[in-house]
């Protein structure tokens, strides 16, 4: 075998390996399912914001975009193994189903009807899922550096039995 053709075997696994690496984030990231989203508002805040109010504090150095949604997740759906560019409020609505959060140890915390949660950058990916009967309503406040097109990162499930 000449060694011309010995580097084109070399070559093919190895470009395939890398490929394969390439590839394998989106290959493997676990999308939604049962589990819509519709627009309510969006703006952005151009200037920096420090508000210190009580026991509440917000602080931004930069812009930033501040984006609304709504989210019906029906029984069994899930938002799949995700997470964000910058800090989500997440409000569970009164009188409809609760919200099972997954986060990347696999660990299950379930959000009832009237309460909220955080997710932020940083926390590694979660999964909501709404194991109950009736439709889950969740309100959905984005905060992310402006010129953020992408507010939710698709990601691989981390080894938890959820999908």
């Amino acid at each position: 075998m000449t060694s011309r053709k010995i580097r084109a075997v070399i070559r093919s696994p190895l470009l395939a390996l890398v490929l394969i690496a390439v590839f394998a984030g989106s290959a493997l990231a676990t999308g939604a399912t049962d589990f819509t989203t519709t627009g309510l508002a969006q703006g952005t805040m151009s200037e920096s914001v420090k508000v210190k109010t009580g026991g509440i504090k917000f602080h931004t150095k930069d812009p930033v975009i501040v984006k609304v949604v709504t989210i019906t997740i029906k029984p069994g759906g899930s938002s799949g193994w995700h997470s964000h560019p910058g800090v989500v409020l997440v409000t569970v609505k009164e009188n409809t189903g609760s919200v099972t959060f997954y986060d990347q140890d696999c660990e299950a915390t379930v959000h009832p009807s009237g309460t909220s949660f955080v997710e932020a950058a940083g926390d590694g990916p979660g999964l909501a899922r709404n194991e109950g009967t009736t439709d889950a309503i969740v309100y959905v406040t984005f905060i992310v550096p402006a010129g953020t097109t992408a507010f939710r990162i698709d990601q691989p499930n981390p080894g938890c039995p959820q999908n």
